[in-house]
């Protein structure tokens, strides 16, 4: 029996351990060859062992750089989780842990998630200072390299994960805007009694109505009514612009629609009814509000003013606080102060 060639099979065994990772003793046995034996020639080399190992470092010195990070309790797996994480096994899973982020900006980029709120979120995770000073240290965090990709991703995964999209919350809030509150709710008016009775005299609405009136009236010892408007009157009508009594403007009444049928911006815009002493109220969601919402979504509204120095450079630091002075205070600040240097 031919002596085996240790160097060649060492080189196939390289080969396959680079592509599957196969230890030498499973390799061996596939082979057909005495592990005992070939343990001494096939082998994995010094330098893939070293490279080995330095990775082995490296998942050990992240996972204890993880564990002193506070854990968010979105982080924390529950059945469900752990059913979807299996589901999507091809996709890449969040984590803030991969970010390379120190504790604050860790719960500074926790806290912005919860209202998207720069400066809140400053001070709710330990930052110092307040008005201006926290708004800059806010926008400074904010800036930061690290913490802005990692809120750019969490943002995209949450509305992966909840598959909203800014497009649908703008269609929902442009739907509140510019609802016609008619779908909801209408002042109505309608014709009065008299508008298509004969003669413009009282209309009832059929004989049974009147007979009660007429029984009502004896048991009163009122004047008796009579019938000489006819019946069949419909107080969904329009007014009759002839009528005498009314002067064609009719009765005025309140008509909520039945809002089982709402559809639409109409229904986006119902928020609820209310019942109280004075009658029942239609609940509608603030209009201004969402256009206000639409306007800033696109743009067309500053939510601040932002001053510059001299040339559109810096504000250069005086070691006064001027936080307290408004908007014109300060520009005539910065005018005088140019004048002075002039």
């Amino acid at each position: 029996m031919a002596k085996p060639d240790w160097g060649t099979l060492q080189q196939q065994f390289l080969t396959e351990h680079a592509k599957s990772g196969i230890s030498p003793k499973e390799w061996s046995e596939t082979q057909g060859l005495n592990y005992a034996t070939a343990r001494r020639y096939i082998k994995i080399s010094n330098a893939q062992s070293a490279q080995k190992t330095a990775h082995k470092k490296l998942r050990t010195a992240h996972d204890k750089e993880c564990a002193k990070e506070p854990i968010c309790n979105s982080a924390i797996p529950t059945a469900q989780s752990r059913e979807q994480d299996s589901a999507h096994d091809d996709e890449s899973t969040f984590n803030l842990c991969n970010y390379g982020l120190n504790d604050m900006q860790f719960r500074f980029v926790n806290e912005y998630l919860v209202d998207l709120n720069r400066t809140a979120a400053y001070k709710r995770a330990g930052g110092n200072g307040e008005g201006n000073t926290a708004y800059v240290g806010a926008s400074r965090m904010y800036r930061n390299a690290k913490v802005n990709r990692a809120i750019t991703d969490a943002l995209a995964e949450r509305e992966r994960r909840t598959q909203i999209t800014q497009d649908a919350v703008l269609k929902m809030w442009w739907d509140i805007a510019t609802a016609d509150v008619n779908e909801l709710t209408e002042y109505r008016r309608l014709c009065c009694r008299h508008c298509w009775g004969f003669g413009f005299n009282y209309q009832w609405r059929d004989a049974i109505e009147f007979e009660d009136a007429v029984t009502e009236a004896r048991v009163k010892k009122k004047k008796i009514p009579h019938d000489n408007g006819g019946y069949g009157y419909d107080n969904s009508l329009d007014p009759n612009p002839d009528c005498p009594r009314c002067n064609g403007f009719g009765i005025g009444h309140a008509h909520f629609h039945d809002t089982r049928d709402l559809t639409g911006a109409a229904r986006r815009l119902f928020a609820g009814v209310k019942e109280g002493k004075f009658g029942v109220e239609v609940i509608t969601r603030n209009q201004d509000d969402a256009l206000k919402m639409v306007a800033q979504h696109l743009g067309m509204v500053k939510n601040k003013t932002e001053i510059t120095g001299a040339d559109g450079g810096p504000i250069q630091s005086t070691g006064i606080d001027l936080s307290h002075l408004s908007f014109e205070q300060l520009m005539k600040l910065r005018s005088k102060k140019s004048k002075e240097k002039n």
